[in-house]
This record gives structure tokens, C-alpha cells and sequence, in this order.
């Protein structure tokens, strides 16, 4: 754990963070990480909830409307109880059509059992269950400072390439869980919520339910919730699971939230010993726009609810109606499996209908050892893992204090609870690029569908995979600014592609799997080694879709427009007179005007910018640069560096390779080198995002025909370099 004395001083540095503009995200630094002795925390398991006692019950009557129903309710159940020694104190309908009876004293999971079946006897009652204590599905740790590898690397949501289309403008989440606590990095994004805990003796704020979400922290002493239960600290849950969803970024500080532009709507239902299921359902149908007794309508209805919570149950009836009604409200609930490495479908209410199930993969890239598996599991998200380190978990929005609040602070939490808002944050950038018409189906449908496969995989069942948000967003979102990136998807599946040439002048197309490489190659033409020069400039004549750019032996400029499915329309004629240039290569939007550009050097060393028009075509060209021939290679490679404008990389004749910023408007900020060693490739293409996470990648081809490909960090660097071809040799052009 930390020390006392370096968590002060941590707090006295600002909370000790560094952030770097990423991609349209923050990366966190560990300013002060040697002075972290972090003992990673095992994955909790949820007990299954019949061994937790409850006082209170939910019974629904077959005539809900009658006016003496209340009172039958609590006649039935003041009988049923009496044989076991308790009394039925209290009655109250929840929004989900049922009565909950409170009892003076709690009953073990036999006599549960036998209340239950005994009020399911009578025959005015149509339903009897236990109103279970449910428990948030995450474990935690200490405040810490690594990268959120959950939202960009091999094993991440890809979340950087899906904020080049939105990042949850004009959505609501609500997060049901413990309450929230101010915390620097999040309150930008919060909206009045409400607390639905119903007796003050479990809310800790000296009332019922009220309008003041505030955590009120849930530790514990030893034995007080279950008999043998140890102490625990404050879990600040509820601000854990919000900053998942919408810390805001771009400020300077802390993290980014999957979908930072989107609104937290937090509403209180679990305290210390969890949270009773009447008051979670209440809890949702509130969200979701619904009528509570007592409590006023919600001014900002949910298009997102997260429950990151369950306990070992069938989805009961109380459960199964709130979700329905915030289902049909226009609301996608989001639901944690689970952490009982068992089927989800034991578990509620991750078994229930109209929800979207989520268990939770680690930072390897497969099942979290912890994670609830199976039919019942819609998809998979990150939910970390630090039974070997911390910062294996996911690291998020925390507080100081170890029982009530004391401040802004961050820490790695592991658990499907940190898998599932996940989840609901790409929902919510889902319906903030779809708009309100987008229904709960159709999201659930785009999800799964845009999902991938585990990369570390898991035969046990993870649903439709790992969610992708580049994908999701690339497929379901519009057209993102062309500004952004380098658009080399040639067969219209939203991958990047690579093109090439062989020495017989056969063009190829090998179409990318969004994941580092491949589907099987195929021709797509020939004769092609009449051309002197080839080019893939993205989308150059306003279609959408990616086109080519090739010279001839005489010098003029022929346009191949892209089909959207790895061919092209006919070919024009769209410039003459090139033979003069001894490098064509396509930057993407290099003057800021959302069209493509094309930019050359002639045989002086001159650079030109040949402004795009966005039909083919261009404006009048100018000089951009002089003493270019110096270069040995020259490549276009769209936002290399993350900040939304299009630069240029160049070999020089020693091997070094630079990053030319892009400024923008046509030009460049000073140009930096960024590695060496070059000279031994004989080829250097940028391909666009072709590992799948949303920032620009290089290939490069050495020597010997191995093609290599280079993971770019979007920041202006790359993060791997793995080989993924070879043979490469016999190749003319590489695009």
C-alpha cells in the first residue's frame, strides 16, 4: 500500500501526474512512480447472494391497482413471518410494481426461503423474492500512474481512432452505483443525480432518499455486514466507474474518459453491504425518465444506464421489469458479469433480458482469470487483472480518503465493474454520432458486430469479442474529418489496406484485418509497370472513397478512383508534365480545408503543394520547400503525431529519419528526428491505421524483403515494430 507520508506527498505534486495530448486522449506519466510500494489486490469474488441475509422482501400482487393491496401485502407477510420469529415493520411500492416489506431483523438464506415460499401461497400474491443486497462486481488498489492501456495497444478498446468522429456529445450515462464523490477531473461532467437509498440507517447521510448523490464512502468495520466479514476501506466505486465513462479531456491533468464529452448522471443505490435490488430498480427506472413515488422526475433521462453490480441470483421479476421499462424508455443498460469465474447466466442481473452483458479481458489480451464467462456475455471489455501488478488494472478517477472523502486522487480498480463502462461509454459515442433515433437494438447490434476476437482468445465464451470503438465508430459513424488521418481502405470494410506492385506489373491488394495484417491477397490489375510512379492519396475526388494516383513513362498524371470494394471506376486524365517531379506522395488535408492534397519535389530539390479541390483536382500549386533532394525517401503519412493535421516524414542520406509537423495551413512546425537507421529499407509507406487503434502507422521494407510494420503512438513516434510479411522484394511499389 502507500504510506501515509507519500500519499501527502503526492498530493502536494498535484497528484503527481503529467498528461501528454495522445491521439485525442491523455497519457498518464508516473511523475513520482518510484515512490509507489503498490501491493496488487486479488480479483473479489462475488459470494453467491442466498448466503447474505435480508430484512427485506418484494412482493407483487396480482391485482396491482387495488386499493387495500398495500395492506394485503403486509397481512400476508406479517403471517409468513411470525413462525420465524420476525415482524413485518414496513410496506412501500417500488417503481417496478412491486411492494417491498421491510422486516426487523434480517433472515438467513433458509429462512429467506421459506418466507418466500410460504408468501407464494397465497393466491391474491402473483410474485415473492428476496429484495437482495447486490455488491459492486470490482476490486482496488492504491492510487497509481500508468498509461490506460484499456483504451489504446494491442489489447485496448481502440478508443483514439473513435474520437476522430465524436466523443459523447449531448449523451446521458448513468452510472447506478455507490454515489460520486467532486473530483477535479470529472465534475465538468456531472449532472445533478439522486439518491435512492431508501432508510437513513443504510445511506449514512442522515436521511432517506434525496437529491444528494454524494458517496458517502462504504467502509466497513469487521463483522458488521455478514458475520466474519473483515474491515474495508472506502471503495469510492460510483467515481471510479464514472470516470471510466467521461473524465474530461484535454485539460491538463488525469485521464480521458472513453466518451469525455458525454454526461454522468449519478445515481446512489449501493452504500456499505451493497444495495437492496428494490432500490437499484427504482434507481433505473428513474434514470430512464420513469416515475418514482417521492422523488421528482429526472430532467435529464438516461440514452445510457450502467450497472456495474450483481450478486449469484435468477433475474427476478423486480429487476426484468425496471430494465424493460428503461429499454423501451430508449435507455441501453449496460450490466457487469460478474467476477465468480462461472457462467454469467447464474448471475443477476447480467442474466437478464434487454441488457448488454459484459465480461472483462486483461491487459494479455484474454479472459480475466476473475471474469464471469459464457452464453449469457454479450461482449468483452477491459476490466484489468493485478494479481501480478497494479497497473495490470484500470486506472481511473478515486478518492483520498479511507472512509469519507478526502479528495481527488486516481487508482487502479480491477472487476468486470470497470469492463461494463466501458462499454456503456461507446455506447454513448455511438448515439452521440447516430442521434436519438438509434434504438437500444441497434446498439447492441453494432457492438457485437464491430467486436473482434480476444487476442490472447477465450474458449469459454466472451460473446461477440472484444469491443472495438474505431471500428464501431468507422462503421457506424459518419465520415470522420479527412484532416485526421491518412484513408487507405480500399475495399470499403473501414480497414486500412496496402496495395502493391510486382515486378510483372500485377497490382495487388492485400486486404487488411484491422489487426496488424491480412485477409488473403488478390489481383486487382495488370500492366502496371508502365507506371513510373504510384500513389495512394486517400479519398482525392470527394467520394468516399480511396482512390489512386499513378504516373506514366511520359509524365502524365492519370486519377484511379476508388469503387469502395478494391477496384476502381475508369481512369482519368488529371495532369501532364510530372515526369519533372521525383517524388509524388499524398499527405492527406495538408492546408486544413477537409480536402486532399498531393505534394511533390522536382529535380531541384523543390517541394510543391498541390491543394486538393475535392473532385480530383487541384488549386494552383506553390513552393512549400527547397533543398529536398537531400531526402532519400519521402512519405505523406496523415496525423502522425495526434494533433488532427497532416505531416510528412523524409529519410535523409545518413539514415535519419524526421517528422515534419504539420502546421495546418500548408506547412510545417520544425521538423524533428524521430529514428535512424533507415538507410537499410528500400521502402517506406504509411498505410494509415492499420493495426486497428485509431493512431497512423509505418511500414517499412528492408532489405533482405521482410516488411515490417511500425505501431505508431500518435505522438509522433511508435510503440513496436513487429514483421509482418516477407518476400517483399519482389515487389516495385509499395502503397
Amino acid at each position: 500500500m502507500v504510506k501515509d507520508s507519500r500519499i501527502r506527498s503526492l498530493r502536494a505534486a498535484g497528484l503527481a501526474l503529467t498528461t501528454l495530448l495522445i491521439g485525442g486522449g491523455l497519457a498518464v506519466q508516473p511523475a513520482a512512480a518510484d515512490t509507489l510500494d503498490i501491493v496488487p489486490a486479488g480479483p473479489q469474488v462475488l459470494e453467491p447472494a442466498p448466503e447474505s441475509p435480508t430484512d427485506q422482501f418484494i412482493v407483487g400482487m396480482k391485482d396491482a391497482t387495488a386499493q387495500s393491496a398495500d395492506k394485503a401485502v403486509r397481512d400476508v407477510a406479517g403471517k409468513a413471518a411470525s413462525p420465524l420469529g420476525a415482524v413485518a415493520e414496513t410496506s412501500r411500492q417500488n417503481a417496478a410494481g412491486g411492494h417491498v416489506i421491510k422486516l426487523d431483523k434480517s433472515l438467513s438464506a433458509a429462512e429467506s426461503a421459506l418466507f418466500v415460499k410460504t408468501l407464494r401461497t397465497d393466491p391474491a400474491i402473483a410474485y415473492a423474492e428476496p429484495d437482495d443486497i447486490m455488491h459492486a462486481t470490482a476490486d482496488a488498489t492504491d492510487p497509481g500512474f500508468p498509461d490506460q492501456w484499456n483504451l489504446k495497444g494491442p489489447a485496448s478498446i481502440n478508443a483514439a481512432g473513435a474520437w476522430d468522429y465524436v466523443q459523447g456529445e449531448n449523451v446521458v450515462v448513468a452510472v447506478v452505483d455507490s454515489g460520486i464523490t467532486r473530483h477535479e477531473d470529472l465534475d465538468g461532467n456531472v449532472l445533478p443525480g439522486y439518491d435512492m437509498i431508501s432508510y437513513a440507517e443504510d445511506a449514512r447521510d442522515g436521511d432517506g432518499r434525496d437529491p444528494d448523490p454524494t458517496d458517502q464512502g462504504d467502509w466497513e468495520p469487521a463483522g458488521v455486514c455478514e458475520v466474519g466479514s473483515p474491515a474495508q476501506n472506502s471503495s469510492w466505486h460510483g467515481t471510479h466507474v464514472a470516470g471510466i465513462v467521461a473524465a474530461v479531456t484535454n485539460n491538463g491533468q488525469g485521464i480521458t474518459g472513453v466518451a469525455p464529452y458525454s454526461q454522468i448522471l449519478p445515481v446512489r443505490a449501493m452504500s456499505y453491504c451493497g444495495g437492496y435490488t428494490s432500490d437499484i430498480a427504482d434507481s433505473i427506472i428513474w434514470a430512464a425518465g420513469g416515475t418514482v413515488t417521492g422523488a421528482p422526475v429526472n430532467p435529464n433521462p438516461a440514452r445510457v444506464i450502467n450497472l456495474s453490480l450483481g450478486g449469484i441470483k435468477p433475474c427476478s421479476a423486480t429487476y426484468q421489469n425496471a430494465i424493460n421499462f428503461a429499454r423501451n424508455a430508449g435507455a441501453v443498460v449496460v450490466v457487469s458479469a460478474g467476477n465468480s469465474n462461472r457462467p454469467a447466466a447464474d448471475a443477476s442481473p447480467a442474466n437478464c433480458e434487454n441488457v448488454i452483458t459484459v465480461a472483462a479481458s486483461n491487459a494479455s489480451g484474454g479472459r480475466a482469470q476473475y471474469s464471469n464467462y459464457g452464453s449469457a456475455v454479450d461482449v468483452t471489455a477491459p476490466g484489468g487483472d493485478m494479481s501480478q501488478a497494479a497497473k495490470n488494472g484500470i486506472l481511473s478517477t478515486f478518492n483520498f480518503g479511507k472512509t469519507t472523502s478526502a479528495g481527488s486522487a486516481y487508482a487502479w480498480m480491477q472487476g468486470t465493474s470497470m469492463a461494463a463502462p466501458q462499454v456503456a461509454g461507446l455506447a454513448a459515442l455511438l448515439i452521440s454520432a447516430e442521434g436519438s433515433s438509434v434504438t437500444p437494438a441497434q446498439v447492441e447490434q453494432q457492438l457485437k458486430a464491430s467486436s473482434r476476437p480476444l487476442p490472447a482468445g477465450c474458449p469459454a465464451g466472451c460473446g461477440a469479442g472484444l469491443i472495438d470503438a474505431n471500428k464501431a465508430l468507422s462503421t457506424y459513424g459518419g465520415t470522420a474529418p479527412v484532416n485526421r488521418r491518412k484513408i487507405t481502405d480500399f475495399d470499403g470494410d473501414s480497414r486500412s489496406d496496402v496495395l502493391a506492385r510486382d515486378s510483372s506489373g500485377r497490382l495487388w491488394l492485400y486486404a487488411g484485418n484491422g489487426y496488424r495484417g491480412w485477409l488473403a491477397s488478390r489481383q486487382i490489375g495488370s500492366g502496371w509497370n508502365g507506371m513510373t510512379a504510384i500513389e495512394a492519396p486517400g479519398d482525392f475526388d470527394g467520394d468516399g472513397n480511396a482512390d489512386v494516383l499513378a504516373r506514366d513513362s511520359s509524365g502524365r498524371l492519370w486519377l484511379y478512383p476508388g469503387n469502395g470494394s478494391g477496384g476502381w471506376l475508369a481512369a482519368r486524365q488529371i495532369g501532364s508534365g510530372w515526369n519533372v517531379m521525383t517524388a509524388i506522395e499524398a499527405p492527406g488535408d495538408f492546408n486544413g480545408d477537409y480536402k486532399t492534397d498531393v505534394i511533390a519535389r522536382d529535380s531541384a530539390g523543390v517541394l510543391w503543394l498541390y491543394p486538393g479541390n475535392g473532385s480530383g483536382g487541384w488549386l494552383p500549386a506553390r513552393q512549400i520547400g527547397q533543398g529536398w533532394n537531400v531526402m532519400t525517401a519521402i512519405e505523406g503519412v496523415g496525423d502522425f503525431n495526434g494533433d488532427g493535421k497532416a505531416d510528412v516524414v523524409a529519410r535523409n542520406g545518413s539514415g535519419a529519419l524526421l517528422l515534419y509537423p504539420g502546421n495546418g495551413s500548408g506547412g510545417w512546425l520544425p521538423a524533428g528526428q524521430i529514428g535512424q537507421g533507415w538507410n537499410i529499407m528500400t521502402a517506406i509507406e504509411s498505410p494509415g491505421d492499420f493495426n486497428g487503434d485509431g493512431t497512423v502507422d509505418l511500414l517499412g521494407r528492408a532489405s533482405n524483403g521482410d516488411l515490417v510494420l511500425y505501431g505508431g503512438n500518435g505522438s509522433g513516434g511508435w510503440i513496436y515494430a513487429t514483421q509482418v510479411g516477407s518476400g517483399w522484394n519482389i515487389m516495385t511499389a509499395i502503397l
